[in-house]
């Protein structure tokens, strides 16, 4: 979906694909092996035969489609509504037809509303009317979102977030919040239901005041926190490090407007994307460089994925901080120069550019379990590429309007 999203304006068949295929694949009940609810977007498919599913299936009680996923949900709307947004002609879409996974003819209209409920569910059952992952499988994926390794998310003293009890991260509250913004100009444009368009900006605007009062700390001249855990008894904690997470709060609507609070929260932000300890010779560190966990190769821990900093550097521009933003577009560029390669990630060094060539996996005697601290990166890898692919694009055109 991300890379659909990245490439929509060049390629847009590709997201209609996409969404179509996921809305196949749409959770249609509940089912704990899977993770499986109904509404839920797939986060990984493959078929119960295929060698690696049977691994996964053996070692891990993973079973198929599995969903183990809370940010996918809100992004299928996000990638749906951008799609039908491209022109009026597009609105058709909605009433486009395919089968959904227990044979039943749907349109896509029933995908979009069975992806709010999921979405509205989840808010309404939450205390703090967050959107939460813990799996419901002992071996299932401990973080739910695309920082999925399993000490990507912990405190700012290295003791990893309780995930036996719910974890909320940052850019998951405010796509979802993007998501019930662009459901409810679908509902307003296309249906012409303004009731139902203000009971999603509603719901919205009650995310966004959860998010402005537990997202942010004043720590460090203040910035949003990677997320929030919960300690034994359910109070809520925050996961008080700085991320490149942070940064896509920059490319959302949240920071948007003139309001004095917002506008500094927004300057605080960007101050710290583009710090030293955030801000290296490849682009935005996954974790900042004085952190506890930091290690320049760590899969989601110090290095840098292209992805991640190509949306960071939409958020910038978003925001006017063009300069900024073509800066980081260029060291992402200067990546696939140096490297000649398309990898999920570099590492997350000061003044160099490098790939890991080497696997290195360390016992954790607090967690007793191994830990892989450094690996090769995959290689080609979509998102990388559709953002190599976005920022040429954009290069290109606005070289042709001079």
């Amino acid at each position: 979906m991300r890379v659909a999203i990245d490439l929509i304006g060049s390629y847009p068949e590709l997201a209609k694909t996409t969404i179509l295929t996921l809305a196949c694949l749409q959770g249609a009940t509940y089912n704990t092996d899977s993770e499986e609810e109904p509404g839920r977007i797939v986060h990984e498919a493959r078929d119960e035969n295929d060698p690696q599913a049977q691994r996964l299936t053996h070692e891990r009680g993973w079973h198929w489609p599995y969903y183990s996923s809370v940010d996918a949900t809100p992004e299928f709307i996000r990638t749906l509504a951008a799609y039908t947004k491209l022109s009026e002609e597009n609105y058709q879409f909605l009433s486009q037809t395919y089968v959904d996974k227990n044979g039943t003819e749907r349109t896509v209209t029933y995908a979009l509303e069975m992806a709010l409920e999921w979405i509205s569910k989840r808010l309404l059952q939450n205390d703090e009317g967050l959107l939460e992952f813990k799996s419901t499988l002992p071996l299932g994926i401990e973080n739910q979102v695309w920082k999925d390794s399993w000490d990507a998310y912990h405190h700012e003293n290295g003791e990893l977030a309780n995930h036996q009890k719910g974890i909320a991260s940052i850019e998951v509250q405010v796509t979802t919040y993007d998501a019930l913004i662009d459901a409810a100009e679908i509902f307003e444009d296309v249906f012409e239901d303004q009731t139902r368009a203000n009971a999603l900006r509603a719901q919205a605007h009650t995310l966004e005041t959860a998010i402005l009062k537990h997202f942010w700390t004043e720590d460090k001249g203040g910035y949003f926190v990677l997320g929030t855990d919960r300690a034994n008894d359910g109070t809520l904690r925050q996961l008080k490090i700085r991320t490149s997470n942070m940064g896509h709060v920059l490319n959302s609507r949240i920071l948007e407007g003139d309001d004095p609070e917002i506008t500094r929260r927004r300057q605080a932000t960007i101050q710290h994307i583009l710090s030293p300890t955030l801000l290296c010779e490849a682009g935005v560190r996954t974790l900042a460089s004085d952190e506890f966990r930091f290690r320049p190769g760590a899969y989601h821990n110090g290095s840098v994925w292209l992805w991640d900093t190509h949306h960071i550097a939409k958020g910038l521009r978003r925001h006017g901080a063009v300069e900024a933003a073509d800066a980081i577009d260029a060291r992402m560029l200067k990546v696939i120069e140096r490297t000649n390669m398309f990898p999920e990630y570099v590492r997350g060094e000061q003044e160099d550019i490098a790939v890991n060539h080497r696997t290195v996996v360390l016992w954790d005697t607090t967690y007793k379990r191994e830990n892989v601290v450094e690996q090769p990166p995959q290689e080609v890898q979509a998102w990388t590429v559709a953002a190599i692919r976005a920022t040429k694009q954009r290069i290109e055109r606005k070289s042709r309007k001079k």
